[in-house]
């Protein structure tokens, strides 16, 4: 994404406030208590 930032001609400043909101996002899908099983993976 960074790369994609850079050519995109954004400034370091911006760039980091976009990567942060999205790490952000990504940990809580990860987190998320929501979670769906993958078809075909035992329940525990």
């Amino acid at each position: 994404m960074n790369a994609e930032f850079i050519h995109m001609g954004l400034a370091q400043g911006e760039r980091l406030k976009r990567l942060n909101q999205i790490a952000i996002r990504q940990m809580q899908v990860l987190t998320s208590s929501n979670l769906k099983a993958l078809p075909g993976a035992k329940e525990k």
